[in-house]
């Protein structure tokens, strides 16, 4: 068993607690010897650090480039060369459900002025909270709204890269008016590496101690789940994910954080290709490639059997819907259609891969389980 890093957790207490506003100290130039960065344990795409007077986060655009896509600073000093100065933890647009989720969890979404759209939020503090409802939804209908986000006049938007044009509103708007810190969670291959984005969130809203507590936790379980997959006496069944839609499959690649959270429960995933994020294949490739599946994960909002094959009636020839072995995510469904597997699952993939474990294992009991129930 791993155990929590104590001088990262004390580290993030100590320069979490530095205060964003800064306390007048003169200019400084930028000297990355002075700063001491925190080693990450999976994600790739942040780093956050400390010298002696500030705290400082960098994020970048992918794994494969890691070209900086942001470097940002709060504390004492009033400029640091080549760092944007964050001057505020208050009136923050989300623009990622999953962003929301992080900060209700670290009871910091107190600080919201505006949400992506509130029906894809499950995060239980929001949820049913009337505080919903105060929030400005930017972004309802997919593409961001620059209006609405004008209107919410925030001085800190989490953003999340959906699209280039979307990036590129959000920065027009932007220019001396409020800082955009890019996310990229979405693109860690690994599904702790997700994870551990809480602790940005938490060193940006001084709750750096509490994220990493959060996190070691996390971590601690993910890892006993997935030695114990590993000490399981069985072949590792196949494992498919994703179901068809409109003809074809998008199939998770074989360093995405599904297939990784697959292969940690005991299973071996059927993927294409190298990358961390999906393909798209025609469906009669599709079939002919799961035919020998013995698991089906991950079917969108197919519930049933019946469901799955109106999408396409190939789909009988796969061998884990013969042996009635597909299930779905979808336990937790809320009536505004929003779904704690895509939130809560990414702050905590140790319940996604406790239930897959179970999954893999044919212990899969829907009582006991997060997330996941069998389709009937």
């Amino acid at each position: 068993m791993k155990k929590p890093n104590v001088f990262t957790a004390f580290a993030a207490f100590l320069l979490g607690a530095i205060c964003l506003g800064g306390c007048g100290q003169s200019s400084n130039p930028r000297n990355d010897a002075s700063i001491v960065w925190i080693k990450n344990h999976y994600a790739t795409l942040f780093r956050v650090g400390h010298s002696p007077t500030d705290s400082f986060l960098e994020v970048y655009s992918d794994a494969k480039s890691h070209k900086t896509i942001g470097r940002f600073f709060w504390g004492k000093s009033k400029v640091i060369e080549g760092y944007e100065k964050l001057t505020s933890r208050e009136r923050i647009v989300s623009l990622s459900a999953i962003h929301t989720g992080m900060l209700a969890e670290l009871d910091a979404h107190g600080a919201l002025v505006g949400v992506e759209s509130t029906k894809y939020i499950a995060h239980p503090a929001l949820l049913n909270n009337p505080f919903l409802k105060t929030l400005y939804e930017v972004a309802p209908d997919g593409p961001i709204v620059p209006e609405k986000l004008a209107l919410s006049q925030p001085k800190l938007v989490f953003g999340s890269i959906s699209s280039i044009e979307d990036k590129q509103a959000i920065e027009r708007l932007s220019k001396q008016k409020f800082s955009v810190i890019w996310c990229n969670n979405h693109l860690e291959n690994h599904p702790l590496g997700r994870t551990e984005w809480i602790i940005a969130f938490g060193w940006v809203m001084g709750k750096a101690s509490a994220a990493q507590t959060l996190f070691d936790s996390v971590q601690i379980d993910y890892e006993q789940i997935a030695a114990q997959a590993k000490k399981a006496a069985i072949s590792p069944p196949k494992v498919i994910a994703n179901c068809a839609y409109n003809g074809v499959w998008f199939i998770p690649q074989n360093a995405s954080y599904v297939a990784q959270l697959i292969r940690d429960a005991g299973g071996e995933p059927i993927t294409v290709e190298m990358g961390s994020g999906s393909n798209v294949i025609n469906l009669e490739k599709a079939i002919t490639l799961f035919r020998d599946a013995d698991i089906w994960i991950n079917t969108d909002l197919c519930n049933t059997l019946r469901c799955l094959e109106q999408s396409d009636p190939r789909i009988v020839n796969i061998k884990a819907f013969k042996n009635r072995r597909a299930y779905h995510f979808n336990k937790q469904l809320q009536p505004n259609g929003s779904n704690p597997y895509w939130d809560m699952g990414c702050i905590y993939p140790n319940k996604v891969l406790s239930d897959l474990f179970h999954i893999v294992g044919n212990t899969h009991r829907v009582e006991s389980a997060h997330y996941y129930d069998i389709c009937k």
